[in-house]
């Protein structure tokens, strides 16, 4: 048996890489279609909030897009001289006058303008304003006056009135404009 030898030849090989530039997808893939719609529908959404808002504001409730100098705030105010018609029995056991008014009328200004400037510290006047809604029934210029009675419900003003209380009761009625301001001036 004869050997052979055998000889070991290294064979270097050189790698080679080739490179291809692959096709470029020209669709969307699914991420990014979703991501553009969420966007699409945020916009859409938001932009109909804000139409709803706007239409809110200047249709419903009228309070936006208003004139600056329409809305006035007024802070209430309590006078303890002003009187209903239901309320001018029940003020007092003392003397006091309630004098009846409708500022529509000329001699009706002219007698409340006067009674702003009464001054008696024994008699108390209350003003009782023949215009106010809680008064309208008893106000009927077309009715017979009747100021000489105890029942509220049958009292009826004509014109504007001073109305003279002693003792709860009706004492005097004066209906003539300067009578009522001579009494309205003495102290």
């Amino acid at each position: 048996m004869v050997k052979k030898k055998e000889t070991k030849q290294e064979e270097t090989k050189e790698i080679k890489f080739y490179t291809e530039e692959l096709k470029k997808s020209k669709t969307i893939n699914e991420d990014t279609v979703k991501i553009i719609s969420f966007i699409i529908i945020a916009i859409i959404v938001i932009g109909l909030l804000i139409g709803l808002f706007y239409i809110n504001g200047k249709y419903v409730t009228k309070d936006k897009y208003q004139d600056a100098t329409t809305t006035t705030t007024v802070e209430a105010v309590y006078d303890d001289t002003q009187v209903i018609v239901d309320d001018m029995f029940n003020k007092s056991t003392d003397d006091y006058y309630v004098v009846a008014y409708d500022k529509s009328d000329v001699d009706g200004k002219f007698i409340y303008d006067s009674s702003l400037y009464f001054a008696n510290d024994k008699i108390k006047l209350y003003k009782l304003d023949l215009t106010n809604a809680m008064n309208k029934m008893h106000y009927n210029k077309e009715k017979a006056e009747n100021l000489n009675t105890t029942n509220k419900k049958d009292i009826n003003f004509t014109t504007s009135t001073l109305l003279v209380f002693k003792k709860g009761k009706v004492a005097e009625v004066i209906t003539n404009k300067d009578d009522i301001v001579k009494k309205l001036n003495t102290k």
